[in-house]
């Protein structure tokens, strides 16, 4: 259980004069002056205080009623206990608040985060992937040593892929024509890295046809 007091009090002649008799109560963002958490006086000395469950801890608003009946915000905040979701206003956690490696997965209950929580931005990885894309008109093939490689000929294609790479990425492919095709090696070196394909059995394929995607591993 935690405790929260406030304090009210006005200056007269240079002294500070209690303020009794104010209806002071904490609220949840959203929620109604009739539903907030109603703070007690100490006798009558301007102090005032509740008692808050751990269950309710979090975020609140200070409200009290001396400028509306009904009660108004005082503009004051106050966090009690562990930080709630309703603590987390917008545009309160800058980048250079989060230091590096701070938030694992760990820390992340499942289901925590869903594609609600996301703005649309969020919502398009492929457009925001990096990625590098080669086809059938950047391999070489092993034996013919022609761009396109021959089906009819060569028994492996060779890529070097153009981008830098500090790791060995994850590469697809996708075949697309009537030939067994399949990735032999992947391999780095330096920062260059190279696709080994394979070709297989040939059903009828005169022109060979295919892309690959590398995808950096970051």
């Amino acid at each position: 259980m935690y405790k929260y007091g406030i304090s009210y009090y006005k200056l007269e002649n240079g002294q500070r004069v209690p303020m009794s008799g104010v209806d002071i109560r904490l609220l949840s963002p959203g929620a109604n002056w009739a539903d907030g958490i109603l703070l007690i006086e100490t006798e009558t000395s301007g102090y005032y205080e509740c008692y808050i469950d751990e269950e309710d801890c979090g975020y609140y608003e200070v409200w009290d009623n001396r400028g509306n009946p009904d009660g108004s915000f005082t503009g004051k905040t106050c966090i009690i206990g562990k930080l709630n979701a309703r603590g987390l206003q917008n545009d309160c956690i800058y980048g250079n608040h989060i230091l590096d490696g701070v938030i694992t997965g760990s820390k992340i209950a499942n289901e925590a985060v869903s594609l609600h929580h996301l703005n649309n931005s969020a919502k398009r990885p492929l457009s925001i992937l990096q990625y590098e894309k080669q086809d059938q008109n950047q391999g070489v093939g092993n034996i013919s040593h022609k761009t396109p490689a021959d089906p009819l000929e060569d028994t492996i294609i060779i890529h070097n892929l153009s981008d830098v790479y500090n790791a060995v990425p994850h590469v697809t492919l996708s075949n697309q024509c009537n030939c067994f095709i399949y990735i032999l090696d992947v391999y780095l070196e330096g920062d260059t890295v190279t696709v080994t394909l394979g070709i297989g059995y040939n059903y009828d394929a005169i022109d060979i046809k295919y892309s690959i995607m590398a995808i950096p591993i970051i």
